[in-house]
């Protein structure tokens, strides 16, 4: 059993989605040992079927419930964006890399409008992502990107040759697609979750192994400790 959630390890190359208009190449099946079982932070099983997400709600200063999911990669991503809202970078997450600085920013406008956007209404209710695909239309709409420069030069220059030529070309609603589709949080595609917590459970054994060879290490130093100190008591003892 493992529990992912804090940072993952950056090796290694996370599955990525074919753009539009480029030809996927002819590919083999990959072959992956099966994710190991994981234990996501604030999920629980409902005694009433399917995955409840909790989360520490700072106003009420105690713990509420966000809603009932179908399975527990729903809830823990439902955990990670309410808890996101509520705590910003102090929020403990289970897919962390998961989230673009932009889903961030949208999180964080959502707090602001605490009186007008329920966060854990919209999460539970299912509306979230129709709500975040609108503020990132509005977004690539926007005639000035002054508070997004970063997002739309990473998306233009960095991604171009993800966004993939045809959409490019088109522009418009085409352009705008691509980039409602390549920000979405990336924990939605079980791929991703996949090639996630393998990551995570070999970042975990590698840390185990580690401090297993400190262990060892320690030991041994303090066996040669008491090898030598004993080696000096007989030499003292032959000469007296």
């Amino acid at each position: 059993m493992m529990t992912a959630y804090g940072s993952a390890p950056a090796t290694g190359a996370p599955p990525t989605t074919m753009s539009s208009g480029a030809a996927a190449p002819a590919a083999k099946p990959a072959h992956h040992a099966p994710p190991p079982r994981v234990a996501y932070a604030g999920v629980r099983r409902s005694p009433g079927g399917g995955w409840t997400a909790h989360v520490f709600d700072p106003d009420l200063r105690a713990v509420r419930a966000i809603g009932t999911f179908p399975d527990e990669h729903a809830a823990a991503l439902a955990h990670d964006r309410v808890s996101l809202a509520y705590h910003g970078d102090g929020a403990r997450l289970n897919f962390r890399p998961a989230f673009h600085g932009i889903e961030h920013q949208f999180l964080r406008r959502c707090r602001m409008r605490a009186a007008d956007i329920d966060v854990c209404g919209i999460v539970a209710d299912g509306t979230y992502e129709a709500r975040y695909a609108t503020f990132l239309r509005a977004v690539f709409g926007l005639e000035d990107w002054r508070d997004f420069m970063d997002v739309m030069l990473e998306f233009f220059l960095d991604r171009a040759a993800e966004i993939g030529e045809e959409a490019l070309v088109a522009g418009g609603e085409k352009l705008a697609a691509r980039f409602v589709e390549m920000h979405r949080n990336k924990a939605v595609d079980p791929a991703w979750r996949g090639w996630y917590h393998r990551r995570v459970a070999q970042c975990m054994e590698k840390q185990r192994q580690q401090r297993a060879g400190g262990a060892i290490a320690v030991q041994t130093q303090c066996m040669e400790q008491q090898v030598n100190s004993n080696s000096e008591s007989s030499t003292v003892l032959s000469r007296e």
